[in-house]
């Protein structure tokens, strides 16, 4: 959950209670073994952390799953071992720059490609989130997030976490993320408390 609010965030919205719960002993990363892992890989680290981590248990998982919901085999071709192996060695600056992003690719691929295909926007697989929240999922969020049992927990600054749900409701600020992240906690306490 911490992923998405920025420090300051998490001091305004965490009670004393939930801080101090959170912060006993030792702090550690969730991603730890991963970067220590990538050391190697020197100013590719990211890219060899990202492989473990957003690769394996976002993308290919969202694919997997909605592939195989409507029955169909997925290949990844850019997933080949070999060919993995192969961009490992190929210097960054030689794969992206900031403002060129696929570089490699795209040099093969006009060869391919026409132009107005090959230079369309990046499309992804984001969900109207935010919409869900302000419209049929309103009343799964408000009543969820400001329950008594939620309350109890005191894991939130209550004028925090309404000004939040306000904020986003009122289109002043998109929180579809955070609230959606808090809503999974407290779902997830909730079936814990059913199973035990």
């Amino acid at each position: 959950m911490g992923f998405f609010f920025t420090q300051k965030e998490k001091d305004r919205l965490y009670t004393n209670f939930f801080s101090n719960a959170l912060f006993k002993g030792e702090s550690f990363s969730s991603y730890e073994e991963y970067w220590l892992s990538a050391q190697d890989a020197g100013d590719q680290m990211l890219l060899a952390v990202d492989m473990h981590t957003y690769l394996t248990d976002d993308i290919l998982t969202k694919v997997d799953r909605m592939s195989m919901a409507h029955s169909l085999e997925v290949r990844s071709p850019f997933l080949d071992k070999d060919l993995i192996e192969f961009m490992a060695t190929v210097p960054r600056r030689d794969k992206f720059t900031f403002f060129d992003r696929k570089r490699l690719l795209k040099q093969v691929a006009k060869s391919y490609l026409p132009s107005d295909i090959l230079n369309r926007p990046k499309k992804g697989f984001s969900i109207p989130l935010g919409e869900w929240l302000r419209g049929p999922l309103r009343p799964f969020l408000e009543e969820l997030l400001l329950s008594k049992a939620a309350r109890k927990r005191d894991l939130f600054n209550r004028d925090v976490l309404r000004r939040m749900i306000d904020d986003h409701l009122l289109m002043r600020r998109d929180y579809s993320q955070q609230l959606w992240a808090m809503l999974m906690l407290e779902s997830w306490f909730l079936e814990n408390e059913k199973n035990s």
